[in-house]
């Protein structure tokens, strides 16, 4: 039998993605994972420079890159507080920059994950996931079981 040790659940934070982390948690339970992690990466609009400097509400400074990693870290806090491990695995979000496909896949291939569990539909800003799903189907180096929203 395969072992399945470890998952990786690359997230937008929609629909189809939350019934991807259900799937992946399901998954983990029945073949006994050690680990769920969920991945979130940003890519920067090109026209921008995520040097910017932005004046938050508070009245404090920080770089489009700080801003948008903070909200982002507040949607996966708030994304996993959707999930109830229950199980024998912990569920870790991670934040990344940079191109989604070519992050998932690095992340996958540098940290020996068994198993990716994404969703075939979802909206970012500038992609939308089902394409990427398909480069991680064709490249990854592990399994992808992909769920439709």
């Amino acid at each position: 039998m395969v072992r399945v040790n470890k998952i990786l659940v690359p997230v937008d934070f929609s629909d189809c993605s939350r019934v991807a982390l259900r799937h992946a948690v399901f998954f983990a339970n029945q073949l006994g994972a050690s680990a769920v992690d969920v991945l979130h990466v940003w890519k920067p609009p090109s026209f921008l420079d995520p040097g910017i400097m932005l004046h938050t509400p508070e009245g404090r400074e920080q770089t489009l890159a700080e801003f948008v990693k903070s909200k982002a870290g507040q949607s996966m806090k708030d994304f996993l507080a959707e999930v109830e491990s229950g199980g024998s695995y912990a569920v870790l979000g991670r934040l990344e920059t940079g191109e989604p496909r070519e992050a998932i896949l690095e992340v996958a291939t540098h940290e020996g994950y068994d198993l990716i569990v994404m969703g075939t539909r979802g909206e970012t800003v500038n992609t939308k996931l089902g394409s990427i799903a398909q480069k991680i189907v064709r490249n990854a180096p592990c399994p992808v079981l992909t769920i439709r929203g």
